[in-house]
């Protein structure tokens, strides 16, 4: 019986075959997973921050709050923060418009994932729904707060916050639990968003006395 001996020609041949079948699935793979990666990506630029590098205008902020580490690391993601102070009062404003932002961000992402899971039935994705969750409870809160303290919304920032922080209580599922090992980048990516925001609500409830205003003074007899 004939045997078929490959020459070079045709060996550089099946090479080049096997070699475009295997670039044209990893650019498949790649693609879908681009959006999570960059997602990704942009939690870990968030936190590369060591320590030493950070100014000490971090740590007299976050020296009351219960985990200091995640405070100073988030709030250097708040561009040019050291110059927006000229005192407490003016922290606490801007940490409650802060969240606010940042939760309307996370739940941008995770209210469309959530709904996509959900047309598609079964079990949904666990940790997604615990920080869904969360997410709705603090932008229930923290949105549409005028720019200065008033007398209406502020308290309730107050009461919410120390509710959250309260002794004994336990972190919200999203922030204990999430991401877990079945989280995808996307979900992943939530759950660090909402680690951020938990982040900046422990600073934020060390400032609690500021958001409720002073009351008016007796009036002169």
């Amino acid at each position: 019986m004939a045997s078929f001996t490959p020459n070079r020609s045709t060996m550089f041949f099946f090479l080049v075959i096997l070699a475009t079948v295997f670039v044209s699935a990893a650019g498949v793979a790649a693609s879908d997973s681009e959006h999570g990666r960059v997602l990704e990506e942009d939690q870990n630029i968030r936190y590369r921050v060591d320590d030493s590098e950070l100014p000490n205008v971090y740590y007299g902020i976050c020296m009351y709050a219960r985990e200091q580490r995640p405070c100073r690391r988030v709030m250097a993601t708040i561009p040019d923060l050291k110059f927006k102070l000229s005192g407490q009062v003016e922290l606490a404003e801007l940490l409650s418009h802060v969240i606010a932002n940042r939760t309307a961000e996370a739940k941008a992402l995770a209210d469309p994932l959530l709904a996509a899971a959900e047309e598609k039935g079964g079990k949904l994705p666990t940790c997604l729904v615990f920080c869904a969750e969360s997410l709705d409870e603090v932008s229930e809160v923290m949105s549409g707060l005028p720019e200065d303290i008033d007398v209406e919304k502020y308290p309730k920032v107050q009461s919410f916050l120390r509710k959250m922080f309260e002794s004994g209580a336990d972190p919200p599922l999203c922030q204990r639990c999430c991401p877990d090992k079945t989280s995808t980048a996307d979900e992943a990516a939530v759950a660090e968003k909402f680690h951020a925001i938990w982040a900046l609500m422990d600073c934020a409830e060390t400032l609690g006395q500021y958001y409720v205003l002073p009351p008016p003074p007796p009036p002169k007899r």
